[in-house]
């Protein structure tokens, strides 16, 4: 069974093994959550990207410790490619690769942040479609666990739309696969 947990919980407060952080190649300074995690790691993310160690290149992925500045174990830094590019065939393989990736690392409770839609004038509805199309053939792995937790983080407003969106889709998911929603705090 896969939970889905929509969250207005900061995301340095998300009490979860892994948070995957997304950023774009071609964005400097580093935006939204990714720059706030940079925060709060003292600048090391923008150091490696100055230094080319990190790029943001589509897929590209480095894993680092927390080192307790967020309540996560483990920071998933995911490159999201040019921001030209960024649109609803990305997002499906971008949550298939995190997830896939998470199972591989024996990870089973994820946060996952994605750009706001609106800034690319994606549909909410389509979005979440293919995001859970994405967590549903990264779920199709061997090593599967019983059970998951992929945390969404946003304001109510955002995670309502989420909620929506996969109520909506929940019929039509081309690898259907159990899942709950709950939210935190409860409302």
């Amino acid at each position: 069974m896969v939970e889905l947990i929509f969250s207005s919980l900061a995301i340095e407060e998300q009490p979860a093994e892994l948070i995957a952080v997304f950023f774009f190649e071609d964005e400097r300074p580093l935006r939204s959550e990714a720059r706030l995690i940079d925060w709060l790691l003292g600048g090391m993310v923008s150091s490696r990207v100055r230094q080319g160690f990190m790029t943001g290149k589509l897929l590209e992925m480095t894993l680092i410790p927390s080192n307790e500045r967020v309540k996560a174990e483990k920071i998933l830094f995911v490159g999201l490619g040019k921001t030209r590019a960024f649109g609803y065939e990305r997002v499906g393989k971008l949550a298939e690769k995190v997830v896939e990736t998470c199972l591989g690392l024996h990870v089973y409770d994820l946060v996952l942040t994605f750009p706001n839609p609106q800034r690319f004038e994606l549909e909410w509805v389509k979005l979440i479609e293919v995001m859970m199309d994405g967590i549903g053939d990264g779920l199709q792995t061997v090593n599967r666990p019983e059970n998951i937790r992929v945390r969404f983080v946003g304001g109510p407003a955002y995670c309502d739309q989420i909620i929506k969106g996969v109520k909506t889709v929940k019929g039509s998911l081309r690898n259907p696969f159990p899942f709950k929603i709950s939210r935190e705090p409860a409302s």
